[in-house]
């Protein structure tokens, strides 16, 4: 009975080992995927559905290199687009869709030219804000 009982204790403590060190590599891969796909957040800000409130995209202008994403976090009560264009018109170069309240964009992909993109809410057009991409 006992030359049994060892090969199977040997067995499930090779096993736990391997199980152990395949959820460490996949905890290391997970690491450093969040930390290459990090990028900027900007803010919808609270009462930014009202066009006299003093903030609407926070901040306004931000700053980020060619290709690099920015999310954009609802913290309205009404749900915002970042849409790129200017005077109400997308122009196409980046689209969140529609943001719910308390949600997040996906990260979005910046275009890869260099200059100034203004963007704004589709649904509250007085919210404005510009990213420069260098």
């Amino acid at each position: 009975m006992k030359s049994k009982i060892v090969p199977l204790v040997l067995t499930a403590l090779a096993v736990s080992f391997l199980f152990a060190s395949g959820l460490a590599g996949i905890s290391s891969y997970s690491a450093i995927a969040q930390s290459t796909t990090s990028g900027t957040t900007v803010s919808m800000a609270k009462g930014s559905q009202a066009p006299d409130n003093p903030e609407f995209y926070v901040p306004a202008e931000v700053t980020v290199k060619a290709g690099e994403t920015i999310t954009w976090k609802n913290d309205d009560t009404a749900i915002h687009t970042a849409t790129s264009g200017g005077n109400s018109t997308p122009d196409t170069k980046f689209d969140t869709s529609l943001v719910s309240p308390g949600q997040s964009s996906k990260p979005t992909a910046m275009p890869n030219e260099p200059g100034q993109y203004p963007y704004f809410c589709t649904l509250h057009p007085w919210m404005t804000g510009t990213v420069t991409v260098s």
